[in-house]
């Protein structure tokens, strides 16, 4: 099954095995993707703020709470607001949830889906 997306992007930690398994599906599938290793690389705010405003989740399951990271916050860091989010995530990359998988069309993002389970994969991919 080789899809073609105008622009397919995975934010990917390689030590997580869910995210492993999500680029291996898309992978095996012959699938196009942009990766993005958010761990290494800085964060562009302005595209992550595009992928929340299109997430099929809750935006606030983005953020990982049971981090220590974040229960060392102070409550108002806490407070997951849009905006605070994005500041915990650029801040605190390893608090962003994964995998997260967006499309983008017209360089837009068009929707966007935190894959937990990795088999949701399948369905967003599918979805007009």
């Amino acid at each position: 099954m080789s899809k073609n997306f105008e622009n397919l992007i995975l934010y990917h930690n390689n030590k997580c095995s869910k995210s492993r398994e999500v680029k291996k599906y898309l992978d095996s599938n012959d699938i196009n993707y942009e990766l993005i290793d958010y761990l290494n690389k800085p964060i562009d705010k302005k595209l992550l703020n595009k992928v929340l405003l299109n997430l099929k989740n809750d935006f606030k399951e983005i953020i990982r709470t049971n981090e220590k990271i974040f229960k060392s916050l102070d409550e108002n860091e806490k407070l997951l607001k849009h905006e605070n989010i994005l500041n915990l995530i650029s801040k605190y990359p390893k608090l962003m949830q994964r995998p997260v998988i967006a499309k983008q069309e017209n360089q837009q993002i068009t929707a966007a889906l935190i894959c937990r389970p990795p088999e949701l994969v399948n369905n967003f991919l599918n979805e007009n």
